[in-house]
């Protein structure tokens, strides 16, 4: 059974023809959101070809990853192709990819995924032909599509020891750096084949600026040609040698060994590309004082940095740790949404809404999710959901979102309001674990992914549904703090009553005047019936007594 938050502690609110705002309080927990943070690493063993329904994937382990200090809520999920250099993929192997899906599914994470055919640097031949390659791209089409929910990236691997398209010891594919323009047309049409067969919600990520520039002609992402099906606004990159000498391990390209990649053109470009799409990777080698914690953190949200690995390179995670910046990494990386305030606003049936908060984290999410304002009724418990006008993906430092809502449709009643941020696919919108979590107090549901915004609607409040109502009567404030005020259409006298919601009798009034005012400040907090009766009306309302 869902557990039902009460809504009578520590809101604000406001009240028909009348106008709250409430300042928030920011939280400094690290949050298990969506599509962020770091990363733990996972590669297929040597059973999961020949063993029928096997997964290495443990899945009390990925649950504890997720529930436990540093709330990690992706997996990189490397599918090791060794068996298969000369033929297609089996059907068993298959079958446990989908396994995987489903238990990092079940486990309420999602996974960066990337296909290799060799973990280790040597003579051999890294990868198959590219023939071969592309027959294996179209096996795994319908899995990729199947699981699209729970797939955040797809990493351009295939190519390459480590699928990092660097040691391929390939003619057709050159190697090391050593590249024709023939040999990059092969990796061209690889990578046109991951982009045609990898449903187009799914980023694909590269080792290197390179690699992109080749296959978009050096052509830079702008806010007009981001967040399109192109392959311009589809390409993220991955650095599996962050920080290191060599230009982070080839991914920039410098002139000498330790010289420092930053501010250099790829570096410029990638942290201009990064801004649209995922950015990851993990630390390969100690090099100070690049790999000192202090830089990481300006390099971090210098190239805007999603998911960061916990598993290497061991000893700078170990320093990070012990100097207290993997903590700051740990909240930072991706994006996380701070609330400032809101301000509520009812005339008539429209609700004004502005809500301010901002973005204190590495980057912007990358993906689109469709933000709620959500209303739920506090007698009935039913939702009503209202589309924000905005996109989290250009949610940066400041965002102010000021939007008015019709409630012409809305029941009559009283309503707690909530900022809802869930996954945009179907299958798994409704599950919180999908849904964004703003990094506040006093505010997250962890039952419905709601984020309280502890604001009340109430409309019609005192006429239920007789509009004849509105102008004999008027009571207000409500909530209260400790006046009431009653304005009667005549000056005649009238019985006022109040009693618990449980109808036990609290107090009682005579007036006699237009224009009264009732003191109750020393009534308990709480939901109260008021009855009012005289010639004209014999009505009963609702107050709330903060």
């Amino acid at each position: 059974m869902k557990r039902i938050l009460p809504f009578i502690y520590y809101f604000f609110t406001i009240i028909s023809f009348g106008q709250t705002t409430v300042n928030y309080n920011e939280s400094f927990a690290v949050i298990a959101n969506p599509e962020r943070g770091l990363q733990k690493y996972t590669i297929t063993d040597e059973n999961y070809n020949s063993t029928q329904n096997y997964s290495n994937i443990d899945s009390a382990e990925i649950t504890n990853w997720r529930t436990g200090n540093e709330k990690i809520t992706v997996i990189l999920r490397c599918f090791l192709l060794n068996d298969f250099f000369f033929s297609p993929i089996s059907d068993n192997y298959l079958t446990n990819i989908q396994k995987d899906f489903d238990i990092i599914r079940e486990a309420g994470l999602k996974c960066i995924i990337r296909f290799s055919y060799s973990d280790k640097i040597s003579t051999d031949i890294q990868q198959p032909t590219k023939e071969l390659i592309l027959i294996h791209l179209k096996q795994i089409a319908s899995l990729l599509e199947t699981n699209k929910d729970i797939i955040v990236t797809h990493q351009a691997g295939f190519i390459g020891t480590y699928g990092e398209w660097y040691y391929t010891n390939s003619t057709e594919f050159g190697s090391e750096g050593d590249i024709s323009s023939t040999q990059w047309e092969n990796r061209k049409e690889v990578l046109e084949a991951m982009l045609s067969t990898t449903p187009i919600t799914i980023p694909i990520q590269v080792r290197y600026p390179l690699i992109k520039k080749k296959l978009c002609q050096n052509t830079s992402l702008t806010p007009l040609t981001a967040y399109h099906d192109t392959p311009l606004a589809r390409i993220g990159f991955f650095n599996d040698g962050f920080l290191n000498d060599y230009g982070d391990q080839g991914t920039y390209e410098v002139s000498s060994q330790f010289e420092n990649p930053f501010n250099t053109a790829d570096y410029i470009y990638l942290s201009n590309e990064t801004k649209y799409t995922p950015m990851s990777g993990e630390t390969n080698g100690l090099n100070p004082p690049r790999t000192n914690g202090d830089n990481a953190l300006i390099e971090l949200d210098a190239t805007n940095w999603s998911f960061l690995s916990r598993d290497y390179y061991e000893p700078i995670i170990t320093n990070w740790a012990d100097s207290g910046y993997l903590a700051t990494m740990t909240k930072k990386l991706g994006y996380r949404f701070v609330l400032q305030n809101s301000t509520f606003n009812i005339n008539n049936t429209t609700l004004s809404v502005k809500i301010n908060l901002k973005n204190i984290g590495f980057a912007r999410p990358f993906k689109k999710r469709i933000v709620y304002l959500v209303l739920r009724n506090n007698s009935t418990y039913l939702t009503y959901s209202f589309a924000l006008d905005t996109d989290i993906r250009n949610w940066e430092n400041l965002i102010h979102i000021n939007q008015n809502f019709s409630l012409e449709d809305l029941p009559s009643g009283q309503y707690s309001s909530y900022l809802y941020l869930p996954d945009s696919e179907s299958n798994i919108q409704n599950t919180s674990a999908y849904s964004i979590q703003m990094a506040n107090t006093n505010c997250w549901n962890d039952d419905t992914g709601f984020n309280d915004l502890n604001q009340i609607v109430t409309k019609n409040f005192f006429d239920d549904g007789d509009n004849t109502m509105t102008n004999k009567l008027k009571l207000y404030p409500n909530p209260i703090a400790s006046e009431l005020n009653i304005d009667l259409e005549v000056a005649e006298s009238t019985q006022i009553t109040i009693c618990t919601i449980s109808e036990k009798r609290i107090l009682e009034f005579t007036v006699k005047n237009h224009k009264n005012k009732l003191l109750l400040d020393k009534l308990n907090p709480g939901i109260y019936n008021v009855t009012v009766t005289n010639t004209a009306i014999n009505k009963t309302f609702k107050i709330v007594k903060l």
